[in-house]
């Protein structure tokens, strides 16, 4: 007779895809405390960190760091492409105000 805690499986990280053999049961585990999803020990530990960084709840820190994996994986030249383009929509956005005041 076999139990769930000797049983060994792959999981994946569904925050940075990194596959772990680990238990039945501590997927389990992993799964309750972080709603369904399946973290690795990295990313739990980022995650626990941005929420007692930010007074954040577990969803608020876990889709944070998520954005912070695809960011962190992104090629520089396409980094420093989204920051221009936020940039000068940021200027556009500005000198919409401005005139808009000043029509007023």
């Amino acid at each position: 007779m076999e139990y769930d805690h000797e049983i060994v499986k792959i999981a994946k990280c569904d925050c940075c895809g990194i596959w772990e053999e680990c238990t039945v049961d501590y997927i389990g585990f992993v799964k309750e405390q972080f709603g369904g999803s399946w973290v690795c020990g990295l990313c739990s530990e980022a995650i626990k960190e941005e929420q007692r960084r930010l007074g954040v709840e577990l969803e608020v820190a876990m889709q944070l760091h998520t954005k912070f994996r695809e960011t962190a994986t992104i090629d520089p030249t396409m980094q420093i492409a989204r920051s221009f383009l936020h940039l000068l929509k940021k200027m556009a956005s500005s000198r919409k105000s401005m005139s808009q005041s000043l029509l007023s």
